[in-house]
């Protein structure tokens, strides 16, 4: 059992630490696709489809207590510490604290018009929550901006914020499934 812990922690700081692209891309998508059942897509402009053709975007965000921004004129020792205090893996906020807490986390670059269903995940320090919409639905999200990414022109990519005060409209409309990191581990350990 011990083992079993030290894998799903290794699997979770793993996850945190990778660069935006790599963790998004190459560990959570293929973790969606396999636990629903989704193929790979044939081209670039999703990122799974269902048997029946049913296009998905999948985009996935850690969730990251805040930090203040320190003073270029603090002491030097401060300003190292701060580096150390800086760092996502000492950020990490379980998902008890997610109304009370200040964080963010961003689903960015949602190219509506390339998919039928997004699904979007969060990583907080003890699980990870899937949520799920339709394209039609998704300008109804809290704090929905129509414009990002390189699609720059109104209504082609957006993006949305998700934060305590958000939190709750994902979690009583959207929310699809939890996962612990034990479980993450069992399923990288199958597609592996």
């Amino acid at each position: 059992m011990a083992g079993d812990y030290e894998l799903a922690l290794r699997i979770r700081n793993g996850l945190f630490l990778a660069a935006s692209r790599t963790y998004g891309e190459q560990y959570v998508e293929p973790f969606i696709r396999h636990t629903y059942d989704l193929i790979d897509p044939p081209g670039n402009d999703h990122d799974g489809m269902s048997s029946d053709g049913i296009r998905y975007e999948i985009k996935a965000s850690k969730v990251l207590k805040k930090t203040t921004n320190i003073s270029k004129s603090k002491k030097i020792l401060d300003r190292i510490l701060f580096e150390n205090d800086n760092a996502q893996i000492n950020r990490l906020l379980p998902f008890s604290e997610a109304k009370e807490s200040k964080y963010d986390a961003n689903i960015q670059n949602v190219k509506r018009d390339h998919f039928e269903e997004l699904i979007y995940v969060l990583l907080f320090e003890d699980c990870l929550k899937v949520f799920q919409i339709k394209t039609e639905e998704i300008s109804s999200i809290p704090r929905w901006s129509d414009k990002h990414g390189r699609y720059d022109a109104l209504g082609k990519s957006g993006q949305f914020m998700i934060n305590k005060s958000s939190i709750e409209w994902h979690l009583e409309n959207q929310l699809k499934d939890t996962f612990t990191y034990s479980q993450v581990a069992d399923t990288y350990q199958k597609i592996s």
